[in-house]
């Protein structure tokens, strides 16, 4: 709701009321001197803060975000990459380490843990599989 600001023209005092747009034109009494008429001077808009993600302020500052970590995730990745450029994920469950990804699929569907993550480990490793060995 808007502040608007009135003047008595009885005591000249000034006071401000928060009133709904439609009451906006109802007199109100000088609270100093209960003089009936005042006439309104100016209205004070509220603030008005937007939030939720569909905002152009708040996408912008996250994209921003979203971009410094990415750049920062990337030179990591890369580092790791020329650290140990050999290294492969090793088929595990909560850490346990097992020789293939079908039995690191069926201890976790023995503990009762979703084993949809395993599905493109396992047809990654048979492509690999497939493959004829390489001469290095």
């Amino acid at each position: 709701m808007p502040i608007y600001e009135y003047t008595c023209p009885e005591c000249e005092q000034k006071h401000t009321k928060r009133l709904a747009v439609a009451d906006r034109d109802n007199l109100r009494p000088c609270p100093h001197c209960e003089h009936a008429e005042t006439a309104r001077v100016t209205i004070h808009a509220p603030r008005v803060n937007f939030v939720g993600d569909g905002w152009a302020s708040k996408n912008g500052r996250i994209s921003k975000q979203m971009e410094v970590k990415n750049r920062r995730l990337k030179s990591k990745e890369e580092e790791m990459k020329r650290d140990a450029p050999g290294m492969r994920l090793a088929p595990n469950v909560e850490g346990e380490r097992v020789e293939s990804w079908g039995e690191a699929q069926k201890l976790a569907a023995s503990k009762g843990l979703n084993t949809d993550s395993y599905e493109p480990m396992i047809k990654r490793a048979e492509e690999l599989e497939k493959l004829p060995p390489s001469t290095s």
